[in-house]
């Protein structure tokens, strides 16, 4: 396998996948549930159907390099969580140096010194008033956290979400999640019964039956309104919410921004109702949309804020962090935790979590990140001026970016169809990309910070590529 730089343009060796990949995916298949990673029969395989994954081996920087010794460069930070670049070096030391001290404490009994220091540093970065948190080990875990201090601080155990939310698929977070009808249909009876999920005000594609091309302030005031007269109507079961939970800008859901003053309208709708705000900025938070976290981007602040992906490193570690007055309603410890797991606050993640922190927020890769993604959507904004049929909008901000793919612009319909065929081109040729968007027709770029010009480079002329390719020549140059 080639040493990797990190900034490595593609260096293919092999058929995509190769038969290394294709091996490991054989082995996997029969030792791993088969609804978790997906792949093609054998059958299929031989008859050129379908498409197996690639099977990692080593990343650094915005470089993969799978079994086969194909080196790729990575537009998706693995989920947005390398947003420092795959093994940044100064979250390698810290977990070095964490290996060889401690790995393992007892969290909420005897905590570490490593998560003493953490939890100020995650404190000392958070907006406003959100001083208080609660560890976890992954998304989910940490909306579960912030769902649990709503009902405690409210008393009721219900909440508003919105369509196309994507919160993670524990039990609790399910409850909150309507991404996909899929995810949730084999388990609706262990649901929240007191979740209730209203639209996001997608203005591209309007919700409500509002029509395309309207006003972006009309689908802010309707949507706010129907949140206001759901709460209000006595036969709606509102009785039973004690929290709205939305993500700032949709992750999965298809990188779907708000209209501006919606996040502010919630605010209001919280404060006037009695209800906690939760922002769910796992995808969002630690710069990704340009600044520290996505809610800072219009000065509004939730009640709770979750928080992981890129906070870790790549170590497995998330947190709900809310203000002291949320927070107290739990009460003091009585010596056993009401919300804790094994491995609460380890060690190893603080420490790289720490460093993490630590150099997002002294780097100030925020106000970077904004800079640079200025520059890639102007880049997208070329595309889609060339193949205005086929591409209907650049969502987005900051390196958190997509197209919108459509097979007509006329009607807005998603193509959802040549969001994997351009995935699969560009795979082919060593840029990893993934769609997303509850139709999958968004090619989703949410790129490690530290990729360089020239892989930019290389990656904007095969998706040019792709889309001649695949729908045609450019209409424009």
């Amino acid at each position: 396998m080639s040493a990797l730089t990190g900034e490595d343009l593609p260096h293919l060796v092999s058929a995509i996948p190769g038969p290394r990949s294709v091996a490991h995916m054989d082995v996997l298949a029969a030792s791993e549930c088969p609804a978790i990673t997906a792949r093609r029969a054998r059958r299929k395989r031989e008859t050129g159907v379908g498409q197996d994954p690639i099977v990692w081996a080593e990343a650094l920087g915005a470089n993969v390099a799978d079994v086969d010794g194909n080196v790729y460069v990575d537009l998706t930070a693995a989920f947005a969580v390398s947003g420092l670049g795959h093994r940044h070096p100064g979250v390698v030391a810290a977990a070095h140096a964490q290996l060889d001290r401690l790995i393992h404490a007892m969290g909420d009994v005897y905590p570490s010194d490593a998560k003493v220091g953490f939890t100020q540093a995650l404190s000392a970065c958070a907006p406003g008033e959100l001083k208080r948190s609660i560890l976890g080990m992954s998304g989910a875990d940490a909306v579960d956290a912030a769902l649990k201090t709503a009902a405690i601080k409210t008393g009721k155990p219900g909440v508003l979400a919105f369509w196309g939310g994507y919160h993670g698929l524990s039990t609790g977070a399910l409850g909150a999640t309507a991404y996909r009808d899929t995810f949730r249909q084999p388990f609706l009876g262990q649901l929240n019964a007191y979740t209730r999920h209203v639209p996001y005000p997608d203005t591209y594609r309007p919700p409500m039956r509002l029509g395309v091309g309207t006003d972006a302030q009309v689908v802010c005031d309707l949507c706010l309104g129907l949140i206001d007269e759901l709460l209000s109507h006595p036969a709606s079961g509102a009785e039973a919410i004690g929290a709205i939970l939305i993500e700032p800008i949709q992750g999965r859901g298809g990188e779907v921004e708000p209209p501006p003053g919606f996040l502010a309208g919630l605010k209001e709708i919280c404060d006037r109702r009695g209800l906690v705000l939760i922002f769910d900025e796992i995808y969002t938070g630690f710069a990704r949309t340009g600044d520290l976290f996505a809610c800072e981007h219009e000065g509004v602040l939730p009640d709770v804020m979750c928080v992981g992906k890129a906070m870790g490193g790549g170590f497995p570690i998330s947190a709900a962090i809310g203000t002291p007055e949320v927070m107290d309603a739990w009460g003091d410890s009585r010596g056993e935790a009401v919300h804790t797991s094994t491995f609460l606050g380890n060690p190893l993640g603080c420490a790289m979590a720490r460093a993490s922190i630590d150099t997002i927020v002294g780097e100030g890769w925020a106000a970077r990140v904004a800079a640079r993604g200025e520059v890639v959507r102007a880049r997208l904004e070329s595309l889609r001026a060339q193949w205005p049929d086929r591409i209907g909008l650049v969502r987005g901000r900051g390196l958190m970016l997509g197209l919108d793919l459509v097979k007509a612009p006329e009607t807005r319909e998603p193509d959802g169809a040549l969001a994997l065929q351009l995935m699969g081109f560009c795979r082919a040729r060593g840029y990893l990309v993934l769609p997303s968007g509850v139709s999958g027709n968004i090619l989703a770029l949410s790129p490690p910070f530290v990729i360089t010009d020239a892989q930019l480079d290389g990656f904007f002329a095969t998706l040019a590529e792709g889309l001649h390719a695949l729908c045609g020549p450019p209409s424009a140059p």
